[in-house]
């Protein structure tokens, strides 16, 4: 795998291979794109269990809310899921990988904590924002605002391009336009009692 240069991304957009909108073009670096932070946003709500085969439990176990353009103020230790402002498209013959920024970092803040991977497909019927996994480290309080830099993407060239990409594979989250709990109970896979 090799990784797109500012100037392939550039290149990549213009022939509209990869949607980015909106597309700024001074987001544009040397190796990757930053991205912005949307509105929407998913709290995790305490419960007294929670039942990765029980849809109901993740269902309870989280709440979205929408600030309208206000900012976030994410808690100590508290993660939340959020969104970029930008919609992706990425094509068949790319991956995409979500890179905390380290301004953010140096705050304390996390911006992926685990699943930074965006398969090739994502968004080809309908561009998507990425979902971001956000948590505070920091033992203060700290105000995230809607529209601020706040992750990069990189893309990486595949030896092949796939057939059929996420979103015509039919992926969990494809189509998603908001940060939505996990669907792990869709997982295809025999659970032991």
């Amino acid at each position: 795998m090799v990784v797109l240069s500012g100037d392939q991304i550039k290149e990549y957009i213009k022939l509209g291979r990869i949607v980015i909108d909106p597309f700024d073009e001074k987001l544009v670096g040397p190796s990757q794109v930053d991205l912005r932070l949307g509105t929407k946003f998913r709290i995790f709500k305490q419960l007294n269990l929670v039942d990765p085969y029980d849809p109901k439990t993740l269902e309870k176990n989280t709440k979205l809310v929408d600030t309208k353009g206000k900012p976030f103020i994410i808690q100590p230790q508290q993660l939340v899921l959020g969104v970029t402002m930008e919609k992706l498209s990425i094509p068949n013959d790319l991956v995409a990988s979500i890179e905390g920024r380290s301004s953010i970092a140096r705050m304390g803040v996390f911006i992926h904590i685990s699943s930074g991977h965006v398969n090739p497909g994502s968004g080809s019927r309908k561009p998507i924002p990425v979902t971001l996994e956000i948590l505070n480290m920091n033992p203060s309080p700290v105000k995230l605002y809607p529209g601020m830099r706040i992750c990069q993407l990189l893309f990486y060239t595949m030896d092949r391009g796939v057939k059929r990409g996420y979103d015509i594979l039919g992926g969990k989250y494809a189509g998603k336009t908001e940060p939505s709990q996990s669907l792990v109970f869709k997982d295809n896979v025999h659970r032991k009692s």
